[in-house]
């Protein structure tokens, strides 16, 4: 049988070495030392300040509970 594919991209939650900007909001700023969202693209690492990373997530979630339900079995 097979091995189970995952579509969700390689994220973890990691802790800011340097004090940098949020990737999606500039106005966010991570310090040193704040966690952040990091999530491996074509082999780089973008990084997210947690505000941005839960919207993402909330609105993922959603979008995962929908196709779900449209490919369950009726």
């Amino acid at each position: 049988m097979a091995r189970a594919r995952s579509l969700i991209v390689s994220m973890e939650i990691t802790t800011a070495g340097k004090s940098h900007n949020c990737r999606h909001n500039s106005k966010h700023r991570i310090s040193m030392g704040d966690r952040r969202l990091t999530i491996n693209s074509d082999g780089d690492k973008h990084h997210y300040c947690l505000e941005c990373a839960r919207g993402f997530l909330a609105k993922d979630i959603e979008n995962l509970r929908l196709l779900l339900a449209k490919v369950a079995p009726q």
